[in-house]
This record gives structure tokens, sequence and C-alpha cells, in this order.
């Protein structure tokens, strides 16, 4: 992880407009009220991705929604999987609005580094650093609260309420696995799934 991870104001902006173009052209009703919600009720457009690992900066989480629908697009247009293009858009850019209003700025002690203490011996380092935390004031979990957040405002498909629902992967060791069944009827729950590995751990953590 780079923390030194920045985005310009000039990007935020830019990444605002294309989720704001790429939600409305789906025609889905209600996505106007849904947007209108995003922008006064939410932080998604300033939002980091995570707390310390992937894009954990300011306009991170737009960032990372707009990163998996190009990984998602990619597999549609190489013909691995066929989907519609407002399925595309909804779920890639929406699977993480769990996040909005999620992550608060603290100051906590954590390490760097070591040091040498007044009896010559190596000990940790601690100091006071700004960081991002989570305060969740809503935790019925992560696919669920997004899809809540979406169907407060617009109807998803049952296609795309599984890639939100499933997309951080199996989440029950026992049968009937949700997330194995739900792929075997949808193929956008593994490419969805997918797409977000591969933008957190390979496109962003690179970039």
């Amino acid at each position: 992880m780079d923390e030194n991870q920045t985005i310009s104001a000039d990007e935020m902006l830019e990444n605002k407009d294309k989720i704001k173009t790429l939600l409305l052209s789906t025609g889905r009703p209600g996505m106007e009220r849904l947007l209108d919600w995003i922008e006064n009720k939410t932080d998604l457009y300033t939002a980091p991705a995570s707390t310390k690992y992937h894009l954990a900066c300011e306009g991170g989480l737009a960032k990372h929604s707009l990163n998996v629908y190009a990984l998602l697009r990619g597999k549609v247009e190489s013909g691995l999987l066929t989907l519609k293009e407002d399925t595309m858009i909804i779920t890639a850019l929406l699977h993480d609005l769990c996040k909005v209003n999620f992550y608060v700025r603290e100051t906590k002690n954590v390490k760097d580094g070591t040091k040498i203490n007044a009896y010559g011996k190596e000990v940790a380092n601690w100091i006071e650093k700004e960081v991002w935390s989570v305060r969740d004031a809503f935790p019925v979990g992560h696919g669920e609260k997004s899809c809540y957040y979406i169907q407060s405002h617009i109807r998803l498909t049952d296609e795309e309420y599984a890639m939100i629902r499933l997309h951080m992967g199996s989440d029950r060791n026992g049968y009937p696995d949700p997330f194995s069944e739900s792929a075997a009827i949808y193929p956008g729950v593994v490419a969805m799934h997918t797409s977000d590995l591969e933008s957190a751990y390979i496109v962003e953590i690179r970039g």
C-alpha cells in the first residue's frame, strides 16, 4: 500500500461527473432521486475506499467504483460473459454504496518503526497520526447495506441484487453456499467479485 496515495480535486470532480453521467444513462426509474440522495446526504465522491489498504484517500471510493466498472466492462467486451449495459453500470458503480458515511478521520497513536530507548534497547516508536477509521451507524452487513440503500430509490433485477449482495464472495462455510449457487445462475456474480478483487489488489495497489 502507498500511504501517500492522493486524488486531486480536479480528478475527484471528473470522477463525480463520470459516475453521474453513467448512472443517468441507465434510464432506471428513480435514478435521479438516488443521485440526489448520494450528492446531498452522502460522501460517496470524497470518501476513501478503505482505511489503510487500497485508495485510502479522499475520493478513493468513487475512483474504486469506476475501476471496477472498467474491469467488469472489459470482461463483457472480451466475450467472457453477457451483461446488459445498465446492469454493468449499476452494479459496478454502486456495489460499495455501503461505504458512504462510513469512514471518519481520527488521530491515533500508531507504530512508526523503532527507536532506541533510554536503556539502549530497541523499542517501538509510537507517534500521533491522523488516520481513517470506521464508524458504522448501520451495521447490517456489507453487500446487504448496499442493496438496501439502492433499493430505497430504484429497483434492482434479481441478477443485479445477487451481484451486489455477493460481490465480496462466499461468506459462509456451510451448505448451501449462496455465492456458488447464485454464480451458477448468474455468471455476473463471479465477474463482479473478480473485478472488485482485481481493482483493489492489482490496479489500486500498484497505481
